[in-house]
């Protein structure tokens, strides 16, 4: 019995390493707005999972990085560049407009592309 236990606790954890493809947090919590809007709750996971796109399609600044490559790269958080103030040229994740924030621009625009996913802000920023 006690080997039984042990070989299913051995499958069971060789299951959970394999079963995530991606790496990096499986849910991210986007605060920068939250004086202005709601935070918005973003399903890492789900994304990266379904994408059949790069990862570098996100992560803009880690060219050529894929989920075999992810190891090699230092990623970092959006908000590294995109809430720096000395890096006024750079769009500003506090910015609500549709244009200059960049999940805005980017997010919205790639589920206005595919045909699923929120384009309006109530369906991200939910109260």
């Amino acid at each position: 019995m006690r080997k039984l236990l042990v070989l299913g606790a051995a499958v069971a954890l060789a299951f959970s390493l394999t079963a995530s493809p991606h790496h990096g947090p499986a849910k991210v919590v986007i605060k920068a707005a939250a004086k202005k809007a709601a935070p918005v709750p973003f399903a890492h996971d789900q994304h990266a999972s379904t994408l059949a796109k790069p990862c570098d399609t996100c992560h803009h600044t880690n060219k050529g990085l894929t989920e075999d490559t992810v190891a090699k790269h230092k990623i970092e958080q959006c908000s590294a560049c995109h809430l720096d103030p000395k890096t006024p040229d750079i769009p500003s994740m506090r910015e609500a407009g549709l244009q200059k924030n960049p999940f805005h621009s980017q997010c919205i625009g790639c589920h206005k592309q595919q045909k699923k996913g929120p384009t309006v802000c109530k369906d991200c920023h939910k109260k």
